[in-house]
């Protein structure tokens, strides 16, 4: 069971990057109305994470990097087809339905916005230097993006969630943020904001 003070930096977390990536975003989307429903976070058994992002079955599409500096990991952004087709329909005026590879390069670039976002509100927070490769984007079911998500992870039992919902032009953007650090920078990254490990 997660204690309060931990929850309470996740919700936190949650907050201000989404706040930063929701602002990047309309930026990128050319001043679009881009509303943020209210982030949920969560810290949740391994084996729970693939349940609560979706099912391993829904095909997907994942964004990720590899965080390198003061803290090491992993980070990604998961969202569901749909949602997928949806920003890539916004940001390139592309309505074929298709991931191509325009789609891909939009999708990258979109990813490495919502990720950043999120790593820089946690360096502020910490003050801790963490630097995020080129995103690397997969389209399969969940179940194999997650798989190739971990590979380089050490995960041991717990995964950070960030379950962010967008409504761009009226239409529903959903997708998860999956922080995965190294434990023993988990650990450093809860000394210094005071937490007490659970």
């Amino acid at each position: 069971m997660m204690n309060d003070a931990k929850l309470d930096f996740l919700k936190e977390l949650a907050n201000i990057g989404t706040g930063h990536a929701t602002t990047a975003l309309s930026q990128m989307l050319s001043g679009r109305l881009f509303q943020l429903v209210v982030p949920d976070a969560q810290m949740l058994p391994f084996d729970q994470a693939a349940d609560y992002v979706g099912g391993l079955e829904q095909v997907i599409v994942g964004i990720f990097v590899v965080v390198s500096g003061d803290v090491r990991g992993h980070m990604a952004f998961l969202l569901p087809v749909d949602s997928a087709l949806v920003l890539v329909r916004l940001l390139t005026e592309d309505d074929s339905g298709e991931i191509n590879e325009l789609a891909r390069s939009a999708l990258q670039e979109l990813g490495n916005i919502m990720i950043t976002s999120y790593l820089n509100a946690l360096a502020k927070m910490t003050t801790l230097l963490m630097a995020p490769s080129v995103p690397g984007v997969a389209v399969d079911m969940a179940g194999a993006v997650w798989q190739s998500i971990l590979a380089g992870a050490e995960v041991t039992d717990e995964v950070t969630v960030i379950r962010t919902e967008f409504f761009a032009d009226g239409e529903a953007i959903e997708g998860h943020i999956l922080f995965l650090p190294d434990d023993d920078d988990f650990k450093q990254i809860a000394r210094m904001l005071g937490l007490e490990e659970v």
